[in-house]
């Protein structure tokens, strides 16, 4: 009868055998589930400590900013942040919403990582660097680009010359890659004829508008021109095409109602700032006026800080027409109010070196605040504060807003439809801005020639010349407004025309 007990005891030994390799399975199994599971949200930390880098590094405008984070949080990191297709997913969500994609992408990819204090802290490490140093170089230069000397004014030349060649080269740039349709073409040449001829501010939005509005009503129009069947199934494969990753993208950082909320504050706000705008007096309400232009500005402003350069200008810089009559021919001279916010060289100096700062071109407006107080005889810091808040705080408040709802709206056809032409219409904004631009830099200069001149050395610099990718690819700007700025002083030393 004792007999069986030593293959019972085989039995329990390999039992605890089994057990143990069965564990050793199991073990190894939610290993690689875990290593194949997404990822979850990283510490505040981990955050903190890739942010804080990207905050001074990121030079080169909006679209290095997104290769730098693709790079950076999806392609080489050791444990990616997210899918590529989450990745795309975001950056699509910035370009449909108005305000600067890379500001809202750096809160995005916080808030896909680390909830919403995680997109508070990413978001806020990127922008604080530029905020820092134009402010400082608003408060610090007002004085000298208030009354400025010779030497001051051949500097400011050669920066805005550069920065001229900067905006030529994004608008080539942003040409190439919209507007690749005969549709989206003639609608980014048709946005840059009108916006150019005729500048006003709710031209700009409408032009958008429009675009969105062709594109959609060309695809629709395709669609009833196409067999049913193939209509069917082309719908069917954009409706699945970036399922792989909606459960990434399903519910990021709020609740839909607080995204809600924030949605209806954002319209509130923006109707209740241009009511108490029309009621008051610029004199004895300076802040206002000045929150309420950049607020307006930052809400309907499509496509990057490149777009947001005619509206910025059309806002900050007031002028006074005067017209005489003589010989019975009517005269008409414009120039510049007495009551401007900032003159036309403080706007493009600030522009140059807005270009050769890290972080995203809309710190301009930290820049143009300071300048605006100090002309006005306001406090600097509160006139930083209205500005840059103005124009940043409903880019920011719309990423946070519409993440909730994002699982939803990402389905949406008719977004799809629409954005071809949003983006070539915003695009030709860029095209007007850049002639503008060009044309006022060369008229105000001392020497209006040798602006010229410097603008088209700057222009090739930037955008034939290929420097080696990696760290001499993202500070090629600032080397190119730091040129501009020699050169400058140079034509201004050898008394160059």
């Amino acid at each position: 009868m004792r007999a069986p007990r030593p293959p019972a005891l085989g039995l329990r030994r390999a039992s605890h055998a089994d057990a143990r390799a069965m564990a050793h399975r199991a073990a190894s199994r939610d290993g690689d589930e875990e290593r194949a599971a997404p990822i979850a949200p990283s510490p505040r930390r981990e955050i903190a400590s890739s942010f804080a880098l990207l905050g001074w590094t990121a030079f080169g405008g909006p679209a290095a900013h997104v290769a730098l984070f693709n790079e950076t949080f999806v392609k080489r990191a050791a444990r990616p942040w997210m899918t590529s297709g989450t990745f795309a997913e975001l950056l699509a969500l910035g370009q449909c919403l108005p305000g600067p994609t890379s500001t809202q992408m750096s809160f995005a990819i916080g808030i896909a990582r680390g909830g919403v204090a995680g997109g508070a802290l990413s978001g806020t490490l990127f922008q604080y660097p530029g905020l820092l140093l134009m402010s400082l170089a608003g408060a610090g230069a007002a004085e000298t680009l208030v009354n400025p000397g010779k030497t001051p004014r051949a500097l400011a030349a050669g920066l805005s010359a550069a920065g001229a060649g900067l905006i030529a080269s994004a608008a080539a740039s942003l040409t190439r890659s919209q507007a690749k349709t005969a549709t989206t073409k003639v609608l980014c040449a048709t946005s840059a004829v009108v916006a150019y001829y005729h500048q006003t501010a709710w031209l700009f939005p409408a032009l958008i508008a429009f675009g969105g509005c062709a594109t959609t009503c060309e695809a629709r129009a395709r669609e009833r021109w196409a067999k049913k069947e193939d209509g069917e199934t082309r719908g069917a494969r954009e409706d699945a095409s970036g399922d792989e990753d909606a459960e990434e993208v399903a519910h990021l950082g709020l609740t839909p109602a607080v995204g809600g909320c924030l949605i209806v504050g954002w319209i509130v706000a923006l109707v209740a700032l241009g009511i108490a705008v029309s009621k008051t007096d610029y004199a004895s309400n300076k802040e206002l006026h000045w929150f309420e232009a950049f607020w307006r500005t930052g809400s309907i402003i499509f496509g990057g800080g490149q777009v947001v350069l005619p509206l910025l200008l059309n806002d900050v810089v007031q002028y006074d027409t005067t017209c005489s009559i003589a010989s019975g021919a009517t005269s008409c001279v414009r120039s510049e109010s007495l009551t401007s916010w900032v003159t036309e060289e403080q706007f493009f100096a600030g522009l140059a070196m807005a270009q050769a700062m890290p972080g995203p071109l809309f710190n301009l407006s930290a820049y143009l605040g300071a300048v605006a107080a100090r002309r006005a005889g306001v406090n600097v810091v509160v006139g930083i504060m209205c500005a840059w808040f103005g124009l940043f705080g409903p880019g920011v408040i719309l990423i946070f807003a519409v993440l909730p709802f994002w699982g939803k709206f990402r389905k949406w056809r008719v977004y799809r439809r629409a954005l071809p032409g949003l983006n070539a219409s915003a695009v030709g904004l860029v095209v007007a801005a850049a002639f503008n631009i060009a044309f006022k830099v060369k008229s105000l200069s001392p020497f209006p020639n040798a602006t010229v001149c410097i603008g088209m050395i700057c222009t090739f610099c930037v955008h034939v010349v290929k420097l080696p990718r990696g760290t001499w690819t993202l500070i090629q700007a600032p080397l190119v407004v730091v040129l501009g700025g020699l050169l400058g002083l140079i034509a201004h030393g050898t008394g160059m025309n």
